[in-house]
């Protein structure tokens, strides 16, 4: 065994106190680094004020679209900004970049939407509204997701500028592709919801559904203005495919809409067919004998495409009463704060006025996508509503002077008409006396601002027409009138068709509103008079409106020597009403019908004394509209001696085709149809 003594000595030495002494240093720990070597090496990166770019493309400052894009991410906001600018001016000189680098430009750019300087947000929303128009929809949708994101992104910044900004980034990308950015409504809307809608459920709850917040009176005007703004676009945009008609009449029966439609009864009628007889059908029409599969129609995906379509719009429906439900507060605030002006007389172009018309806007939006056939009287929100525009109804009183202020009080008035109409129809089914006595009341006080604005007042013959009134209001005003002369026994049916007529008598010839009048009054014709609708619903008193509506088609003929070339449109529109009288309804009596026919001479050519034979507008008619009056002569029940003259005096001319061949099978025998 070891001896003691050696043990302690190892373990002494293990402990040793190393002592210091004075002017040496001291030893460094065994388990040092050793620090002393260096390094003098030096690495350059490639300059690319250096780089030979002759084969590249530049900018001005002969920088390329990598270098532009690099800057993107720079620290300064000085060096972004005019890295956008950069990239400007590289897109001026070499536009054909943006189809084929498009993916690299807006994954460089899109995140400065949210960027902190507001001079960098500005120019790059310059950028974008100068050249993402210029691409086609279907190369930016790609895209599209990304933009969405980083615009919602702003939308919810905590920054007020940022939010604005982004507001004014949604609508370019609304404007670019509205139906690409309406399948992100579940992420879009929440974020105009957090800033427009006045509290949260939860307050609501809790004071009551009376109070409001304050969020009204933290946002300016000019705010205010551009968020409903935005947020009406959207909305437009999100509920076009449920809301949107190509035919401005596609609010009224679909059988009436399509002039092919048949009755049984007129079967015996239609044996004589010219070749083109696609012409009067719709493009929309279903193929006949589809669901044969004759021709290889794929009947499932048509079924699963309906399915899929019912789908969507219930899923629009929905989130329109949600964004009704949402917003409401708000907007019954913001009307509430502007709509003074209507009691002080003193209206102007202000932003009031714009804010009033984005309220009304909106919810006619809302109520148009949640209610079909018509508003109930428990929906007490839009009762309430309604109740306050009838206060100051109709807005501005005889307001003239500034056109775009009478615009929009014309606007607004006829989407309170729409707003009661639907009320109206809704109030069928309440028990609630009182309130259904006071739509009636509205109901009256909105029939007499109808048949003001088409210049028809009982006890006169004439009334000035306001210059203001638009073929967008005319177009927006014939859906409430149907709706309030539909059904029976509606005492308001037969003043508000004459004002129709009277205004489709009185309005220019060659505007878009006297093809629309004449659309609409034949649609009428159809709907009381067809063969096979003696069980439809009645349109006013039967006896009174027959006489208004065969007065007004017996001087179609004059019309259309009127019209002759200046609008084809109504002229067609007047040739199948008279087809349509003459095929299947029973609106004339015998006599009227001979003097119909009478006055269809005029059409081909007439003898005066002075000036001799005088050709009418058939001759000045295309192919197509040519045929379809000599199918409206074919199905008068007698064609006089005197039809027939004229008709042959309009075979020299026309050269060869189904028009020369269905003039000479209608004269070669003229007397019997």
């Amino acid at each position: 065994m070891p001896k003691a003594s050696k043990k302690k000595q190892r373990k002494a030495e293990d402990f040793k106190k190393v002592k210091l002494k004075v002017g040496k240093k001291k030893a460094p720990p065994t388990n040092a680094t050793d620090t002393s070597f260096t390094s003098k090496s030096i690495t350059l990166g490639a300059q690319s004020i250096t780089a030979d770019k002759t084969a590249a493309l530049t900018n001005s400052r002969k920088l390329t679209l990598k270098d532009v894009l690099t800057q993107m991410r720079h620290y300064s906001a000085v060096n972004r900004k005019d890295a956008v600018l950069g990239l400007t001016d590289f897109l001026s000189l070499h536009p054909e970049v943006l189809n084929t680098e498009l993916g690299s430009i807006v994954d460089g750019t899109v995140k400065l939407i949210v960027d902190n300087e507001p001079a960098v947000r500005r120019v790059l929303l310059k950028l974008y509204s100068t050249y993402l128009p210029d691409i086609p929809r279907r190369e930016l949708a790609p895209f599209m997701p990304l933009m969405v994101i980083f615009t919602c992104s702003g939308m919810t910044h905590i920054l007020d500028d940022i939010r604005s900004d982004a507001v004014k980034f949604l609508n370019l990308l609304i404007e670019l592709a509205p139906q690409d950015l309406s399948q992100y409504a579940s992420k879009i809307l929440p974020n105009f919801f957090s800033l427009l809608e006045t509290s949260t459920q939860s307050n609501e709850e809790a004071r009551g559904s009376a109070s409001l917040n304050s969020r009204a009176s933290l946002l300016t005007k000019g705010n205010r203005l551009d968020i409903m703004r935005s947020c009406y676009n959207y909305l437009k945009a999100y509920t076009d495919p449920l809301l949107r008609s190509d035919d401005p009449l596609g609010f009224m029966s679909p059988d009436v809409q399509d002039p092919s439609h048949q009755s049984r009864d007129d079967e015996e009628h239609h044996s004589w067919q010219y070749p083109d007889s696609s012409l009067y059908f719709y493009p929309n029409t279903p193929a006949p004998f589809a669901h044969l599969n004759l021709f290889g129609e794929s009947v499932g995906v048509g079924a699963l495409s309906d399915a899929t379509s019912g789908d969507a719009n219930a899923a629009i429906r929905a989130q329109s009463k949600e964004a009704f439900t949402r917003l409401f507060q708000f907007l019954q605030a913001t009307w509430m704060e502007s709509s003074t002006m209507f009691g002080t007389n003193q209206i102007s172009d202000d932003q009031s006025l714009d804010l009033c018309g984005f309220v009304m806007r909106i919810l006619r939006t809302l109520w148009q996508a949640s209610y079909q056939d018509g508003i109930p009287l428990a929906d007490t929100q839009l009762f309430a509503f309604a109740r306050q525009c009838m206060v100051h109804f109709p807005f501005g009183g005889a307001y003239v002077g500034n056109s775009v202020v009478e615009e929009s009080l014309l606007a607004m008035n006829i989407r309170v008409c729409e707003l009661v109409a639907l009320l109206r129809s809704g109030a069928a089914e309440s028990s609630n006396e009182k309130a259904v006595a006071e739509v009636g009341k509205w109901t009256k006080r909105c029939v007499k601002f109808i048949l003001a604005t088409l210049g028809f007042k009982l006890g006169k013959t004439q009334v000035q027409v306001s210059a203001s009134f638009r073929h967008e209001h005319f177009v927006e005003l014939l859906p409430v009138v149907w709706r309030l002369v539909h059904g029976g026994n509606n005492k308001y049916a037969d003043k508000l068709l004459v004002a129709v007529i009277h205004y489709a008598d009185v309005c220019p010839l060659a505007s878009a509103n006297k093809t629309l009048c004449i659309r609409f009054l034949r649609s009428i014709i159809e709907i009381q008079w067809s063969r096979a609708s003696t069980d439809r619903v009645v349109v006013g008193t039967q006896g009174q409106l027959s006489g208004m509506l065969a007065g007004w088609a017996l001087g179609l003929p004059k019309l259309l020597w009127q019209l002759r070339d200046k609008n084809f449109a109504a002229s067609r529109a007047a040739i199948e009403t008279l087809r349509l009288i003459n095929q299947r309804t029973r609106l004339l009596d015998a006599q009227q019908v001979d003097t119909l026919q009478s006055s269809l001479v005029t059409l081909f050519c007439v003898t005066v004394p002075s000036k001799g034979t005088v050709f009418g507008p058939f001759k000045q008619y295309p192919s197509d509209l040519q045929c379809a009056v000599l199918e409206t002569v074919h199905y008068c029940p007698r064609r006089s001696e005197r039809l027939a003259q004229a008709m042959q005096a309009c075979q020299d001319g026309i050269a060869g085709g189904r028009v020369k061949a269905l003039l000479d099978e209608l004269v070669a025998a003229p007397a019997v149809c």
